[in-house]
C-alpha cells in the first residue's frame, strides 16, 4: 500500500476510534493532544522470525503507527514514544513491541480497495 493511502486509512481510524483530530502529511499524521504536539510516522512492515526490522524516519517523530501486513489479528499498532525510539535504533521483537502498544486494532486490506 502506498504511503499516502496508509496515512489516510490510519488517520481515519484515529479520528473514529480515538476521537483525536489529525492532519494528513504523508507519511505522517500530526496534531495536538492535551497541548502536546505529536508527529506519527505511518509505516507498513512485516515481522520476520518474530522481529520487526529497524525503521528510519525522514524527520523527528513522537510515535510510530504500524500496519504489520503479515500478522493475523491485531495488525495495526500505535506505539509509545519509548518503543518508537527503540524501533528507530534497532530491530525489536514482537514480544518487546507488545509491551509498547498504546492502541491496537485489526484491519484487512484488499488489492482492489478504493484507497489503493
Amino acid at each position: 500500500m502506498n504511503s499516502e493511502s496508509l496515512v489516510k486509512v490510519l488517520g481515519l481510524l484515529v479520528r473514529l476510534d480515538l476521537g483525536v483530530g489529525v492532519e494528513f502529511q504523508p507519511p505522517f499524521l500530526t496534531g495536538k493532544v492535551n497541548d502536546r504536539d505529536y508527529k506519527i510516522l505511518c509505516a507498513e512492515v512485516q515481522h520476520v522470525d518474530g522481529n520487526i526490522k529497524m525503521l528510519t524516519s525522514p524527520s523527528h517523530i513522537t510515535n510510530l503507527f504500524l500496519y504489520i501486513n503479515n500478522k493475523k489479528g491485531n495488525n495495526i499498532v500505535l506505539l509509545t514514544t519509548k518503543t518508537t525510539h527503540k524501533l528507530l535504533m534497532r530491530d525489536v521483537s514482537m514480544i518487546e513491541l507488545a509491551d509498547g502498544i498504546m492502541y491496537k486494532n485489526e484491519m484487512e486490506l484488499y488489492e482492489n480497495n478504493i484507497l489503493g
